[in-house]
């Protein structure tokens, strides 16, 4: 594995080493490896507990500001004044005034060669320090048509790791109208009704839909890809997206 090192857009989950007794072939032995390691957090707007984030412990400032959004705790990322994450707490205070909620980005994706979309098949694989140490985290990429990649987040849940992307998009003011996502978990409805807020129109899975995922997709007009690999994948919704001409 390439050493990677981490900076603005990669942010590592931390992980631990602990020991624990392996039992095969009908031996035991003591061994040591690394666990990803994971946080309780509670989330306060404006002096209220509105909700408790699970999540692992690196960068919670952009995973608390795409978890509000989300969960529809606030309205728009305008009506956030600060969010300060302090003593095991993440403090979100409001503006006075109310800002209205910006409408969906346009879609300017326009066609994807098929072998570009194959080409993002080893991606996460080639960043996630976390991944490969413990095999306990899930990994996302925001990656411009081309290829230039302007996010990437990884956490213990799949659904943090679209909330950390969705909280850089907000903060930096990425436009993602061009955008698709990179992602390592299952693509179920929650998956898409969070990809679909975040204002993308492509997700590129290497794990599999669920029925009502690609139904919820094929809704939102959104190009659903699962089964990501160097080599394959299989496409599944809004398909003219996708060129397959060489």
């Amino acid at each position: 594995m390439r050493h990677v090192e981490e900076s603005d857009v990669l942010r590592f989950s931390p992980c631990r080493e602990i020991v624990y007794t392996n039992y095969r072939n009908k031996e035991k032995t003591e061994e040591r490896a690394l666990i990803s390691e994971e946080v309780t957090m509670p989330v306060i707007i404006d002096g209220e507990e509105r909700g408790t984030l699970i999540a692992s412990p690196q960068d919670l400032y952009h995973l608390t500001i795409g978890y509000v959004l989300a969960e529809g705790l606030v309205r728009t990322y305008a009506d956030i004044e600060s969010v300060v994450i302090t003593d095991g707490r993440a403090l979100v205070t409001l503006t006075k005034e109310g800002h209205e909620k910006p409408s969906c980005p346009v879609d300017r994706l326009g066609p994807v060669a098929a072998e570009e979309v194959c080409s993002y098949g080893s991606l996460l694989d080639s960043l996630s320090a976390a991944h490969h140490s413990s095999h306990g985290v899930h990994e996302g990429a925001l990656v411009r048509k081309g290829g230039e990649m302007l996010a990437y987040a990884e956490d213990i849940g799949r659904h943090n790791v679209l909330d950390r992307l969705r909280g850089i998009v907000e903060e930096k003011g990425i436009d993602v109208s061009d955008v698709m996502l990179i992602f390592s978990g299952r693509v179920p409805q929650s998956v898409i009704t969070k990809v679909h807020g975040m204002g993308l129109h492509l997700i590129a899975s290497r794990a599999l839909s669920s029925a009502l995922g690609l139904e919820l997709a094929d809704k939102f007009g959104i190009t659903v890809i699962c089964g990501l690999r160097p080599d394959s994948f299989r496409l599944y919704t809004h398909k003219e997206r996708i060129s397959f001409e060489q």
